[in-house]
């Protein structure tokens, strides 16, 4: 069988990674490094697993998918900027802000701001029936293929040295922000001093005190080990966080015809079992923060105006540095109308 080589970057060094493993049975034509920042032993680093199982035993061996967890190959930004050259990196899963910012794809950092949605359903209903051609053919256009949405959760505050009930309490603490203009802005207009920092840095500052606090997900949290150094974690529900399964499109228009229809599968399909799997374990997460004796706060319906309301500047002065999106948030400002 003939062997077809993706790239070969500038560095010998990973010129090994790169290239397929010598006479078997099953011989790889083509090798996919595939990089994210989802630590091992997570939903998502077992969706990956479970991605990677698929294509190599659908395409008989053909194709052969390296996983690199936990941000071992640099930051989301750096190995979202290595998938759209396709050399080092051939695909990843990434969070959409980091997508959105990396890429430049203002539209995937719309999904992020504050308080756009409220419950699941919303977020399913406006993903796939709103936003997911509009994002498809985005990401297309910046070097990608969507395999498919993959899932983060609910991002909540998490700080130490009480809890962040109002916008003026969440002020009192320094903040790590996700590097994202979107999240930057969420935290200036409540007031609070935040530091974007890549999630390689985060627990370092939290542990030495550079940043008080952080917002992340109840799985992420506890997964980074970001959960320890804090003392309070508030459910806010502020930004539901998606992510994206994506493959390099360098790599993806260098496969025939009949591995590009398993390398993608079913795009749909596969967002519902990576949502299943994170939303099932919600519950148990917070009960774990709890068991580790950490203070977990519920929002009222009053608390939760509060951040409300502030969070509207975030989409008004997100709609001036992006008006082209407008009418694309109009739908899905009506997408949610209908459903509430």
């Amino acid at each position: 069988m003939r062997i077809r080589t993706i790239a070969i970057p500038a560095a010998a060094a990973l010129a090994v990674m790169l290239l397929p493993s010598q006479a078997t049975k099953a011989e790889a034509e083509f090798v996919a490094n595939f990089g994210t920042v989802a630590p091992d032993n997570t939903p998502w680093s077992q969706q990956l697993t479970d991605v990677k199982k698929r294509i190599e035993a659908e395409s008989g061996g053909r194709v052969k998918m390296k996983l690199f967890l936990g941000g071992t190959l640099g930051s989301e930004i750096e190995m979202i900027q290595d998938v759209i050259r396709g050399e080092r990196l051939h695909g990843g899963g990434f969070s959409t802000g980091a997508i959105g910012e990396a890429a430049d794809i203002p539209l995937l950092q719309m999904v992020e701001l504050p308080y756009l949605f409220q419950t699941n359903a919303e977020v399913d209903a406006v993903l796939d029936e709103v936003l997911y051609g509009p994002v498809n053919t985005e990401l297309e256009s910046k070097g990608f293929v969507l395999a498919a949405w993959a899932e983060n959760g609910w991002r909540n505050f998490a700080t130490t040295g009480g809890a962040a009930t109002s916008p003026t309490e969440l002020a009192k603490y320094k903040m790590r922000s996700q590097e994202s203009p979107v999240h930057l802005d969420m935290y200036k207009q409540y007031g609070v001093q935040a530091v974007a920092k890549p999630v390689s840095e985060v627990l370092p500052a939290l542990n030495t005190g550079i940043v008080d606090g952080f917002d992340n997900t109840p799985l992420f949290s506890i997964a980074a080990g970001w959960i320890e150094p804090i003392d309070h974690y508030t459910m806010s529900w502020h930004i539901y966080q998606p992510a994206g399964v994506v493959f390099s499109k360098k790599f993806f228009d260098q496969l025939p015809p009949d591995l590009q229809t398993i390398v993608k599968g079913d795009p749909h399909a596969e967002a519902k079992k990576g949502r299943t799997a994170v939303r099932e374990l919600e519950e148990v997460l917070v009960a774990q923060i709890e068991s580790r004796g950490k203070t977990v706060v519920y929002l009222t319906d009053e608390q939760r105006a509060a951040f409300e309301g502030p969070a509207l500047n975030v989409h008004k002065a997100f709609l001036l540095k992006h008006p082209e999106l407008k009418s694309l948030y109009m739908q899905v400002r009506q997408k949610l109308a209908s459903m509430r």
